[in-house]
């Protein structure tokens, strides 16, 4: 059972995302260890979030369950939370768990609804800003400055100026403050939460017979099998941009089967994909043959 901190974060995560125009749902299936609790659509963009207290408290499985349903969606994936590692999170400051962004919920509301961008990450403690490698170039050529005399004004090598110019790099918040104060902070990257958090195919295999034998038996060319442990759908076969959504629904109760078939046409239905559900799984190779006639095949 949700705590009453955790439900008033949902509750304004959820809220967050509706004033900012996407159709929203709460998600509450499996009961623990979940790795999705809120799904959200705008247009095209799709945004899948685990809302936690902690963010120390998000389990290894339930970080590559995230990735894989942005991979199967084509979903941006945040964790939204108060603390990092029991630390109270800064709200102009995105944190990096295992490649996931983390941020709290006035960072959260500032982002989509004043459009404001951060520019700081904390990756494991350290406070990096991006630089713009065509910003800087710009920015030093527009000031007549050559190479040399910004890396002595900055008190950095050449090469690492070389560096910002050639490819995409970070540098600590101190330097980038003596480099906002020569160039500006034009040359600094945003953080665009919603377009850089989402992951390419993350192809794996199940570890369930069942899920890997329907993968055989569908034999769709270029076909890739996503399956998840943490999350109301089970699996998720792709083709393309297509996505069908595996729920088995043997061996719950009757309670347990309505509120995971519910939970998800929920993820289904916002991230627009196509819900599949296993009741007999005797009955397998009928299940192959609408897997085929869904893809096309």
């Amino acid at each position: 059972m949700k705590s009453r901190v955790l439900e008033e974060l949902t509750e304004e995560t959820l809220g967050t995302l509706s004033r900012a125009g996407f159709i929203v749902e709460e998600i509450d299936y499996p009961e623990e260890g979940r790795s999705v609790d809120v799904v959200g659509r705008s247009g095209d963009k799709k945004v899948i979030l685990k809302v936690v207290y902690d963010s120390a408290r998000v389990s290894k499985r339930e970080i590559e369950d995230l990735k894989k349903l942005s991979a199967t969606y084509r979903s941006s994936v945040l964790i939204v939370s108060e603390k990092y590692w029991k630390t109270e999170m800064e709200d102009d400051v995105v944190y990096v768990r295992n490649d996931i962004y983390v941020v709290n919920k006035n960072l959260l509301r500032d982002y989509l609804l004043k459009s404001s961008k951060p520019i700081v990450l904390n990756v494991r403690g350290n406070y990096l800003v991006r630089i713009s490698s065509k910003g800087f170039a710009k920015r030093r050529l527009e000031l007549g400055l050559s190479r040399s005399e910004v890396a002595n004004r900055l008190n950095i090598s050449r090469e690492a100026v070389y560096q910002y110019e050639t490819r995409r790099s970070m540098t600590s918040v101190q330097t980038a403050i003596k480099i906002a104060e020569l160039l500006g902070e034009e040359v600094f990257e945003e953080i665009d939460l919603l377009n850089e958090s989402v992951f390419d195919r993350y192809d794996t295999r199940s570890e369930s017979p069942l899920l890997n034998e329907l993968l055989s038996l569908v034999n769709v060319r270029d076909a890739k099998l996503y399956s998840f442990t943490t999350t109301p759908v089970d699996a998720a076969i792709v083709k393309d941009e297509k996505a069908v959504s595996i729920v088995r629904l043997t061996g719950f109760s009757r309670s347990e089967v309505e509120l995971k078939a519910d939970n998800a046409v929920k993820l289904t239905s916002i991230t627009r994909s196509t819900p599949l559900f296993i009741h007999d799984e005797r009955r397998i190779e009928r299940v192959g043959e609408a897997l085929r006639e869904i893809l096309g095949e």
